[in-house]
């Protein structure tokens, strides 16, 4: 027999935990008052009758009918300082299938939504799920939104879930303002994004579009784990900040699907971090892991069919504060592309505007120093689309950028059937204007087992690699690279077909080369075209000084047994400005093939330009049966 004492206080608990969700408050009705849901907790809070220092505890699964709205204090008769929302039991969830927000953090500021039991601890236990996949544009369908000068708020250790299809919404979505300063200084962190099940995935799983005079800014996504969200049949992204958005910090994600993943045949592209605001500016993309089924890169990203373009991390921004690009690895990715409708090229950092310092601080990794075949991607082509290419980073802003100290290497690419071609650039500056700053990077491995490789034997269309390849007519500075260990592996005999491997290839602007290091590039095709190996080309027609010095180029081969084109340290063709090679050593230059008797191994090439060439080693020995040409020059203005 139960004692009174015991009855009365079983009666007691029974009571006060009757409801879901329990508040207590400094100031107001201090509580602790019991709500069956979320929503009801904070239509309270809105009506004032809880105030001051709030503290929101779940005991219990919630299902929310309708939004959860929170508005700001000071709004009507709210008045709070902060709200903490927490569970105290493991395994609990808030969920709906809404569409509109499930969480609503309207014009609420110092609100922290803390998953672990009890706000201690380090284990992401509260389950935050919107189930709706409603496609509404500018229903704000999501998981958790801010709004109207929503700022200071915290979301971690939660996972949260949602399948919004709405092109204007995300998972978490900063959404616009009706106030005056915009949704700032949020903070998302050390939770799991993802969907509620893998067949019903968002298109965004974080997704910014704020009111352009009000930017959402300075807001924080940082050390969560985005895993399964990439919509299987549209354009996807994983977090997308666009109009009215700046100064964000994305640090420490991880981004990787847990199991094999394919998509349809149509053409959808892909975008892990992509950031669209060409009027922003000052953002932050450091420390992120992309690819792999598990956070930090671990395990292999597995993708078996589809036509998706691919973006790693994406930049269009502004340029009155710099943004910064640093310590991101790209890697452990397997990708088969179908490209039957269009050619899904590949970018591991792509920057289309703004001012952007990448790697200045610590490099970003493509590919990996240390594990075969880091970044393998075969695309199958057809008569149609019969070349695809890959870019490590890819530059066509026309402002300042500072490209430095970023790896590139274990790349694997191959195009199928194999008459088809997948070229290689690891650096590529468009025909555009601009700064740049191309320096201390290394493109490619002195470790074979970690090379560059285009796999296909290419035998009917050109198939192209570039360690570095600059076409920009601002001023260019391309120094202290590494580039190694790049092989073309297209044994096309139409000769006619100019498949190249070079190191270096500057076609505009003014260009200062010196003291890169290339080695180790090799093709096995008959171009006779034009040359098939190069370390570095200069061709820029500009009427300003090129420099060219203090480089060191060696160990660059073609395999073709009939080879009968040329090989190159140095190809110069400049204007009438006084420009300068010198201090360049150049050797080990060779052809393999047994009757490759026509072919030509030049150390300097000169076509044209008024330059001086001075203190140059070049050793080109040992048997061949190739021409060899110390320096050679045609004589036109040199």
């Amino acid at each position: 027999m139960k004692s009174p004492l015991l009855l009365l206080v079983f009666s007691f608990i029974s009571t006060l935990f009757y409801g879901q969700v329990s508040v207590t408050a400094t100031a107001g009705t201090p509580g602790p008052t019991t709500y069956t849901t979320l929503k009801a907790s904070f239509d309270a809070i809105n009506a004032g009758t809880h105030q001051g220092v709030i503290v929101i505890t779940l005991t219990a699964n919630t299902t929310e009918t309708a939004s959860a709205v929170l508005n700001a204090s000071g709004s009507g008769s709210a008045s709070y300082s902060s709200i903490n929302i927490y569970p105290t039991v493991t395994g609990l969830s808030v969920s709906g299938n809404l569409a509109a927000p499930l969480i609503d953090l309207n014009g609420s500021d110092n609100v922290t939504i803390d998953g672990r039991v009890n706000a201690t601890g380090s284990t992401k236990d509260l389950i935050i799920t919107n189930t709706s996949s409603s496609s509404i544009s500018y229903a704000g369908t999501s998981t958790i939104r801010f709004i109207n000068d929503a700022t200071l708020n915290t979301v971690k250790y939660c996972t949260i879930a949602g399948s919004t299809k709405d092109v204007y919404g995300g998972v978490v979505f900063f959404s616009g303002t009706s106030g005056s300063i915009g949704n700032n200084s949020n903070l998302i962190d050390n939770n799991n994004i993802t969907c509620p099940v893998t067949d019903n995935r968002p298109l965004s799983a974080v997704y910014s579009s704020g009111n352009t005079s009000y930017p959402n800014g300075s807001n924080t996504i940082s050390n969560n784990s985005f895993y399964d969200f990439l919509n299987l049949a549209a354009n996807s992204y994983g977090i997308n900040v666009g109009a009215g958005s700046t100064a964000w910090t994305i640090s420490g994600n991880s981004f990787y699907e847990t199991s094999a993943w394919y998509r349809p045949t149509a053409l959808w592209t892909i975008n892990i971090i992509y950031i669209n605001n060409n009027v922003g500016n000052g953002f932050t993309v450091s420390g992120n892991w992309i690819g792999g089924s598990a956070a930090g890169c671990v395990g292999t990203w597995n993708k078996t069919s589809g036509n998706n373009p691919f973006t790693a991390i994406y930049i269009n921004a502004g340029t009155t504060v710099a943004s910064s690009v640093q310590g991101n690895t790209f890697k452990n990715i397997s990708f088969i592309n179908t490209c039957s409708s269009a050619n899904a090229a590949i970018y591991g950092i792509n920057v289309v505007a703004g001012n952007v310092n990448i790697g200045t601080e610590t490099g970003n990794t493509i590919g990996s120093s240390s594990e075969i075949q880091a970044i393998a991607i075969q695309h199958n082509l057809n008569s149609s689309y019969t070349t695809s290419s890959f870019y490590g980073i890819n530059i066509s802003s026309i402002g300042i950028i500072a490209c430095q100290n970023n790896l590139i290497s274990s790349v694997f690419l191959s195009a199928y059937p194999g008459v088809y071609s997948f070229n290689f650039y690891g650096i590529y500056k468009s025909n555009s204007s601009g700064t740049l700053n191309i320096s201390g990077n290394t493109i490619g491995n002195s470790n074979i087992d970690y090379r560059i490789f285009c796999y296909s034997a290419s035998s009917n269309y050109i198939q192209s690699m570039y360690g570095i390849y600059c076409a920009g007519t601002g001023t260019n500075i391309i120094s202290g690279n590494t580039i190694a260990n790049i092989f073309n592996a297209t044994n096309s005999g139409t000769t006619n077909l100019a498949g190249v491997v070079q190191g270096i290839n500057v076609s505009a602007g003014t260009n200062t080369i010196q003291n890169n290091t290339i080695y180790d590039l090799s093709i096995g095709n008959s171009n006779t075209n034009s040359t098939a190996v190069i370390g570095i080309s200069q061709t820029s027609t500009t009427a300003a000084v090129q420099t060219i010095s203090g480089n060191t180029i060696y160990n660059l081969s073609n395999s073709y047994d009939s080879f009968a084109g040329s090989i190159v340290g140095i190809n110069y063709s400049g204007s009438t400005t006084v420009s300068t090679v010198s201090k360049n050593f150049i050797y080990g230059l060779s052809v393999t093939g047994l009757n490759s008797i026509t072919a030509s191994l030049y150390g300097i090439k000169i076509a044209a330009g008024a330059t001086t060439y001075s203190n140059n080693i070049i050793t080109l020995d040992g048997y061949t049966t190739a021409t060899i040409y110390g320096i050679y020059e045609t004589g036109a203005l040199n």
